[in-house]
């Protein structure tokens, strides 16, 4: 099918807030038009100008199946330009991915805390979105150090290839295995069945949906995205297939 896409409805950013001092990606804080705070990642970022395409995709995505990921939502930059978020790179007019800010979170590579909160259900997504998207790069947030939320962010590397990914890079992988390599003991076991029911049950018109939210003005063409599209949607059953080879 193809993809309409659209700026869609976004925030205004109304106040800079706070360079990040983690990742090469130089994500950035701001308060927007909406009271809401979110972390921003540009298209003149340090990395690549399309990041914020994988970071956007995959968030859609990821929320579409129920992961724990923090809202995400188009960010205009407009009423900031010129500001730095970056050593020697400023803010441009135009959207950015906006994630909605975690109180205290704090960054990690590690997926421990199994037993706090709902992280046994939380991390089971994670086993699930990283296998459906062929996801590179993993980090979380938690919102320790009391309640130890587990989130997943920062998917600027995510589908094959990461921000260079291809149509060719997309074929060349296919169906088969990108699964988290970390222990998946304990996980909630309901979650698995329920997060496999929501692979099988995600229909190609929700996927084309969710990457017809990428900016018409971000550097990705329609041809591309329908390519992606089709990777997205033809690994369904094959990881609904692992997930649930991981119940006892």
């Amino acid at each position: 099918m193809p993809i309409d896409r659209g700026t869609g409805a976004g925030v205004k950013a109304a106040l800079p807030l706070r360079k990040s001092t983690h990742g090469v990606s130089a994500s950035f804080l701001v308060q927007a038009d909406d009271g809401q705070d979110y972390w921003c990642k540009a298209l003149n970022n340090p990395t690549s100008t399309r990041i914020p395409i994988n970071e956007r995709s995959a968030a859609l995505l990821g929320r579409r199946i129920g992961v724990a990921i923090p809202e995400p939502a188009l960010v205009d930059l407009s009423g900031i330009v010129g500001w730095e978020f970056h050593p020697g790179t400023f803010v441009e007019a135009g959207w950015a991915h906006g994630a909605a800010a975690v109180e205290g979170a704090i960054e990690t590579r590690n997926l421990q805390h199994r037993g706090d909160d709902d992280n046994r259900a939380r991390h089971a997504g994670f086993y699930a979105l990283m296998d459906w998207l062929a996801g590179g790069d993993q980090q979380w947030l938690y919102s320790g150090p009391e309640q130890n939320a587990y989130y997943s962010h920062d998917h600027g590397h995510f589908f094959p290839g990461g921000p260079d990914w291809t149509t060719a890079s997309l074929a060349a992988v296919g169906t088969s295995a990108q699964q988290l390599t970390l222990p998946p003991t304990g996980l909630d076991e309901s979650e698995l069945d329920r997060l496999a029911d929501e692979l099988e049950a995600t229909t190609n018109a929700e996927i084309d949906a969710a990457l017809s939210q990428i900016p018409a003005a971000w550097p990705v063409a329609d041809a591309e995205l329908e390519a992606l599209a089709g990777f997205i949607a033809a690994r369904q059953a094959s990881v609904a297939a692992r997930l649930r080879s991981l119940l006892p």
